[in-house]
């Protein structure tokens, strides 16, 4: 009889740490893995042999009619001591009383011998340890499937945390296999994870070998197709996501937000159309994402594909449709559109010589423009074409008509909010300098109360600051909702009694002057500076009437004295 082998010590513990270690998992996770295992395991054996016993019994019950009984998942405690390889199991009963009894897999009576010889009491645990060696083959291969259920169980959620806050984003990843698919370690040695990049996922042509760097967009983590689990993390670099973010890391104006992405059509290697937009005026979005002499968009395409670069062209957004299509079927020139919503099918009259331009090599333009309108069909006919068929279309030039109407509408629209938020704020300041004014004549009229003992004219002084406030509230007549017109209207109202106030004034101030002015022009009394005395001297005093000037200046009278 062969003896069997011992497992060195630490033979357990140093197994279990391996296994932590691939999956990137606590050890405790493993133990647990390890509990789980055998706890169904062991619920399969017990119920297995309890079918076999009711079918022994019950002959003609057969399979077909009888599953045999479902029972509670067992109790169980489980022994590991790691360092010297042991590992037992024992299951548990709880002991209840007699009356109490719903599961007698899992519960006994306090009166029962087992619990009475081990002196136990109604809510402790009876256990009975369990034998290994009567273990089958299929109790055996029930515990691996549960146990490894249990590991990529915790495999996919180590994963989740590690990479949660990479979905959404391209990470660089080392190439460690290539065969009909690539596959792809994501990080380092320590903490990478491998995914695969398939055929789908490439974009065109492009191959790569072991020990390349590449870039992929990390879409999501433990997807399942069809009932089928697919790889924990989904890679791609043919999604739209990654043609997204490199727009996002390669151009500042998107990454700040100055310029939106709208929507994105891709037929990876092949050609892709962005459609940009913003809402600064000030800022080309298109022209920003080309950057000078394409340097921008370059630096996109230069990762799209290591053989045949794909495509991009990026174009500007435009809410009306048949602008739109203009600028997504560009250079080419369109005459007119006939759009028919109920089959989401868009007939476009282009002149004869430039349909082929239009349509694209192989129909790549016309079915990027479908994608980015969200149409079903997409049709592109000639001039000649859709006068033989007698299609009714509406003209380029009328959606350019739509299209400034509605220019119009929305800048009317915005001034009439930015009016009514002027017209609110005016009224906001004037309370807020009202509710001030107040309380600052409040406060002197509570002063000057201090030292009164009366209380009829603390009653009156505090009414009136208040009926003052209510009048120049009710001259105030504020409607944030009213309409274009009747704002014009009320402008042009205001501007006229504006114009008759003014005037009023001027008259006013005209009549002031000329009180003032007949006022200044009445003959005012003078201080008197001689005294009557002095006066009634002067009077009587006698002149000489022969007085001659002395000087005689008749020579400065004769021109020839300046020309001297």
């Amino acid at each position: 009889m062969k003896k069997k082998k011992k497992l060195p010590n630490g033979a357990f513990l140093e197994y279990f740490d391996n296994i932590a270690k691939e999956k990137r998992i606590d050890r405790e996770v493993v133990i647990n893995a390890i509990k789980e295992g055998f706890e169904t395991a062991y619920t399969k054996k017990l119920e297995d042999e309890t079918k076999a016993m009711f079918n022994t019994k019950n002959k003609k019950t057969n399979n077909k009619g009888k599953d045999g009984v479902k029972l509670s998942n067992a109790l169980v405690r489980y022994d590991i001591d790691l360092e010297n390889n042991v590992l037992d199991f024992y299951h548990q009963y709880k002991v209840v009383k007699e009356d109490d009894i719903q599961d007698d897999f899992i519960e006994i009576s306090d009166e029962d011998p087992r619990a009475v010889n081990n002196n136990l009491h109604v809510g402790d645990y009876y256990e009975e340890k369990v034998d290994l060696a009567t273990f089958t083959k299929g109790d055996v291969d029930k515990f691996i499937s549960v146990f490894k259920q249990q590991i990529n169980a915790a495999e996919k959620n180590a994963l989740l945390e590690i990479f949660k806050s990479k979905i959404g984003e391209i990470v660089t990843g080392t190439v460690e296999k290539v065969d009909h698919c690539v596959l792809v370690n994501l990080g380092n040695s320590r903490d990478g994870a491998l995914a695969t990049l398939y055929k789908k996922d490439l974009i065109g042509d492009e191959t790569f070998k072991p020990g390349d760097s590449i870039k992929v967009y990390v879409e999501s983590i433990g997807v399942t197709k069809g009932g089928k689990k697919d790889d924990l993390i989904k890679i791609s670099r043919s999604c739209n996501g990654f043609l997204k973010k490199l727009f996002f890391n390669e151009i500042h104006e998107i990454y700040d937000g100055t310029v939106e992405i709208v929507g994105i059509a891709r037929i990876p290697g092949v050609k892709a159309k962005v459609s940009v937009t913003t809402k600064d005026p000030n800022v080309d979005p298109s022209g920003a994402c080309i950057g000078p002499n394409g340097s921008r968009i370059q630096a996109v395409v230069s990762q799209l594909g290591n053989k045949t670069k794909e495509k991009v062209d990026v174009i500007t957004f435009k809410e009306n449709r048949g602008l739109y299509i203009q600028e997504c079927l560009k250079p080419a020139q369109i005459i007119g559109i006939k759009f028919d919503d109920e089959k989401e099918v868009a007939t476009v009259i282009v002149p004869d010589e430039l349909k082929n331009q239009a349509i694209g090599q192989r129909g790549v333009n016309a079915i990027l423009t479908r994608m980015l309108l969200g149409l079903k069909e997409i049709k592109i006919i000639g001039i000649s074409e859709a006068i033989e068929q007698n299609i009714e279309y509406k003209l380029f030039e009328e959606f350019e008509i739509e299209a400034r109407e509605e220019q119009r509408r929305k800048t009317r629209e915005e001034s009439l909010r930015k009016a009514n938020e002027s017209i609110a704020k005016i009224v906001k300041e004037e309370e807020q300098a009202e509710d001030f004014l107040s309380k600052d004549e409040g406060s002197v009229e509570e002063e000057e109360l201090l030292g009164e003992t009366s209380v009829e004219p603390v009653v009156e002084e505090t009414v009136e600051p208040v009926k003052a406030k209510e009048e120049v509230v009710e001259k105030v007549n504020v409607n944030t909702t009213i309409s274009l017109d009747d704002l014009e209207a009320s402008l042009e109202e205001e501007k006229k009694t504006t114009q008759e106030t003014s005037k009023k004034k001027k008259k006013e101030s005209k009549v002031e002057e000329s009180k003032v002015t007949k006022e200044d022009s009445k003959p005012k009394e003078k201080m008197s500076i001689y005294t009557d005395e002095e006066l009634e001297a002067l009077e009587n005093e006698e002149f000489d009437d022969d007085f001659e000037d002395e000087d005689n200046f008749e020579e400065y009278d004769d021109d020839s004295y300046y020309e001297e």
